[in-house]
C-alpha cells in the first residue's frame, strides 16, 4: 500500500489508503467488540479451525491487489489492469462492504463471535440484514476486500481474491450453518426457507 506510483495520483493514493485503514480498523473494532464478555457464559464450540480460513483470506484479500502490482510478479501480470473507473468502484466497495459488515455485526449484539460458537440462551437472529441474507456479515467482508483489489485495478488480484473468499467463506458458513441448525432445529431450516440466499440476494 505504501507505493504511490500504483495509483493515477497522490490523491487517489490517499483515498485508498484512508478507505483500507478505515477497513483494517473496522475489523480491529469487531474484534474487540466480539472480545467484550467473553468467559461469562458457557459457550459450545463447533468452530473447526475455520477461523483461520477466514483470517487466511481477509490477509489475502487486503495484500492481493499490492501484491500483482508488485515487482515480485513478472511485468505481464503487473500490467494487466482493469480499466481506470474500477478504482472508484474499488473505495465504494471497501466503504460499503465496512458498512454491510458493522451493521450486521451489531445487529447480532453480543451472540457475534470470531470462532463459530453457541450458547445456551442464544436467539436466531432474522431481523435487519439477515432479513435478506442468512450471512451480510461476511458478504460485507468479501465486498471490502474484493473492493481493495479493485482499487489496485488487478485483474488477476480481484479474480484471486475472489476466489479465495469464495472457498474459505463457503467452508465456514457451511460449518456455521450446522451448528446453528444443530442449535436451533425446525427454527433454523424455516429460516433457511424463508431467507434462501447465504450471501448475495437472487444469487447465492
Amino acid at each position: 500500500m505504501g507505493d504511490p506510483s500504483k495509483f493515477s495520483s497522490i490523491i487517489e493514493y490517499y483515498i485508498a489508503f484512508y478507505a483500507i485503514a478505515i477497513l483494517v480498523l473496522s475489523e480491529l473494532a469487531i474484534w474487540l467488540f466480539s472480545s467484550r464478555g467473553r468467559g461469562k457464559e458457557k459457550r459450545k464450540s463447533a468452530d473447526s479451525g475455520t477461523v483461520w480460513l477466514i483470517i487466511i483470506g481477509w490477509c489475502w484479500g487486503v495484500i492481493a491487489g499490492a501484491f500483482f502490482r508488485s515487482q515480485s510478479v513478472p511485468d505481464f501480470i503487473r500490467s494487466w489492469l482493469l480499466p481506470h473507473f474500477c478504482y472508484y468502484i474499488g473505495v465504494v466497495f471497501i466503504v460499503l462492504g465496512v458498512v454491510i459488515r458493522c451493521t450486521a455485526v451489531l445487529t447480532l449484539k453480543k451472540a457475534f463471535t470470531l470462532h463459530v460458537q453457541t450458547t445456551s440462551d442464544q436467539h436466531l437472529v432474522k431481523t435487519g440484514l439477515y432479513h435478506f441474507v442468512r450471512n451480510p456479515a461476511y458478504t460485507g467482508s468479501m465486498v471490502s476486500l474484493l473492493g481493495v483489489a479493485l482499487a489496485y485495478r488487478s485483474i488477476p488480484g480481484a479474480i484471486s481474491v475472489m476466489i479465495v473468499c469464495l472457498i474459505c467463506y463457503s467452508i465456514r458458513i457451511s460449518i456455521e450453518e450446522t451448528a446453528l441448525k444443530n442449535q436451533f432445529h425446525d427454527e433454523f431450516e424455516r429460516y433457511c426457507k424463508e431467507t434462501k440466499y447465504r450471501l448475495i440476494p437472487g444469487i447465492y
